[in-house]
């Protein structure tokens, strides 16, 4: 009998070890490409309803509908890098122009400062002793950085062909989802109620809605506020508009919101003295960072009902966490926690 049962321990180590290992080896295969399928995941849960509309359309052909949509995410991706490169080609004769004669550019003396109330005097002082010093006392202070932009830069830039990569998973993807939509969808569902008979399918409908009111929330948003400050921009003339508008829609996806962009924009036209184009822009500034808060807040909220600050904390806690792709996470998990803990409570009374 000790025989059998020491074998019997055996054998369930080996079970796990072998399922232990079959686990990591799988997740290190897959794991290229979570990063995304997870992205694909939230694209097609917000999209779907449109690609419906668009099957619809076209005579209810799936496959027409599937290709519709691949195109548009396609270009979604494409249309920015394109912006940038006309936005090189257009102001590359400023670039070189500037390259040649950095060594004679000038700071301006900027004597509007003076009219600030309470710091302008204050301002312009400090600004005199700058330009008299030659913007060395300047750059004395921001070398110790220097190092640490550039090397971050390069980083960036490294990480460019990891991003590409992710976009074409993402694409793929999305174009297998939006044509087995439902049996994916059929899967998950079974799947949830496997493991919660009770509580299951409501917590894949809620994961889903709150996945969609986030993306609505977040990248319509977005788009709009991108939308009038790539407007602005272009009004104003300031240089490289296209290249600064995709910076501006990257930082609202971010939630890093639309200021430190705008504000940049207004501080050059200043600089450059083009003071009316600076107030412009200042004004801007002023209605797109109130439109951010309102607007993301009011699609969230119309997408979901759940309280604005668990949706705020998981989108702000998300992004610290998980990155980008932490925008989604963290209001589905704090959602998803949210609801079990009022259906304990709720089956405790």
């Amino acid at each position: 009998m000790p025989t059998e049962k020491s074998n019997d321990l055996v054998k369930l180590i080996l079970n796990l070890l072998i399922i232990g290992l079959f686990i990591i080896i799988t997740y290190r295969v897959v794991q290229p490409f979570l990063f995304g399928f997870f992205w694909a995941v939230m694209v097609v849960i917000t999209t779907w309803p449109m690609m419906i509309r668009l099957q619809h359309k076209l005579f209810d052909k799936r496959i027409s509908a599937v290709l519709v949509m691949t195109i548009i995410l396609s270009l979604f991706f494409i249309i920015p890098f394109m912006l940038v490169i006309m936005s090189i080609a257009k102001n590359s004769g400023f670039i070189i122009d500037l390259a040649k004669n950095f060594s004679q550019q000038k700071i301006p003396s900027l004597p509007w400062l003076e009219n600030i109330p309470l710091i302008g005097s204050e301002l312009y002082l400090k600004w005199e002793d700058l330009i008299n010093n030659d913007g060395s006392e300047l750059v004395k202070e921001i070398q110790p950085y220097l190092g640490t932009v550039v090397s971050w830069t390069v980083d960036q830039l490294t990480n460019i062909s990891v991003f590409v990569f992710h976009c074409g998973v993402m694409i793929v993807f999305s174009a297998l989802l939006f044509l087995k939509g439902e049996e994916v969808k059929k899967h998950v569902y079974h799947l949830a109620h496997k493991l919660s008979k009770q509580h299951g399918e409501n917590t894949i409908t809620l994961a889903g809605q709150s996945i969609r009111a986030v993306a609505l929330g977040v990248v319509v948003t977005a788009v709009t506020l991108t939308i009038i400050g790539g407007l602005s921009l272009f009004l104003t003339n300031i240089p490289f508009p296209g290249l600064i508008t995709l910076l501006l829609f990257i930082c609202c996806v971010a939630q890093i919101g639309p200021v430190l962009v705008m504000a940049c924009c207004t501080l050059w036209q200043f600089w450059d003295g083009n003071i009316v184009a600076g107030i412009i822009l200042a004004i801007v500034t002023l209605i797109l960072t109130t439109l951010d808060s309102l607007m993301r807040t009011y699609l969230i909220k119309k997408g979901v009902d759940l309280p604005f600050l668990l949706i705020l904390f998981g989108v702000i806690g998300g992004l610290l966490g998980f990155g980008a792709m932490g925008l989604f996470i963290g209001p589905v998990i704090l959602a998803l926690s949210y609801n079990f803990i009022n259906a304990w409570v709720d089956e405790q009374d």
